[in-house]
């Protein structure tokens, strides 16, 4: 599971390099790839390729006929970039998704379990700032959701 979160810089060719404390997360199905797709509220989605098939059979069970669902299918997918990591642990983020998440050089890599985020760090700021509760009335009221659902 992916958690945490880490800093880390665009190069000149726009590469990343992984940060060892998800690397290490990473099963052997996912074969070494990652794939990209436009996030929420500004930021980079990033799944390994053993859940990104997961989110896809997932995704089969949408109805095309459903405008919301065609809407989301088309945004969603619009973007969906996959790659390989190279030798030195680096994978290229596509140019449409540094645009879309207004990347300049530093990045936030943060873990979101089965998945990972990539914010611009000042994007991210201004999100956390943007609530008007407080972490931990957020916190109350999500932690009753998930305790009544018995998990």
């Amino acid at each position: 599971m992916f958690q945490g979160h880490s800093i880390s810089t665009l190069d000149a060719k726009s590469r990343i390099v992984l940060p060892s404390k998800f690397r290490k997360v990473m099963t052997p199905e996912a074969d070494n790839k990652l794939v990209f797709t436009r996030g929420m509220d500004q930021c980079i989605m990033v799944y390994p390729l053993d859940e990104w098939e997961r989110v896809k059979k997932g995704l089969m069970n949408y109805n095309v006929f459903n405008s919301q669902e065609r809407f989301f299918m088309r945004q969603f997918l619009m973007y969906v970039h996959e790659c390989e990591l190279d030798s030195h642990n680096r994978f290229l983020l596509p140019s449409q998704l540094i645009e879309f998440a207004q990347i300049k050089k530093e990045v936030v890599i943060l873990g979101m379990l089965t998945k990972m985020e990539i914010w611009d760090p000042v994007l991210k700021e201004k999100y956390d700032n943007q609530h008007p509760e407080s972490f931990e009335d957020v916190a109350q009221n999500v932690t009753e959701n998930i305790l009544n659902k018995g998990i």
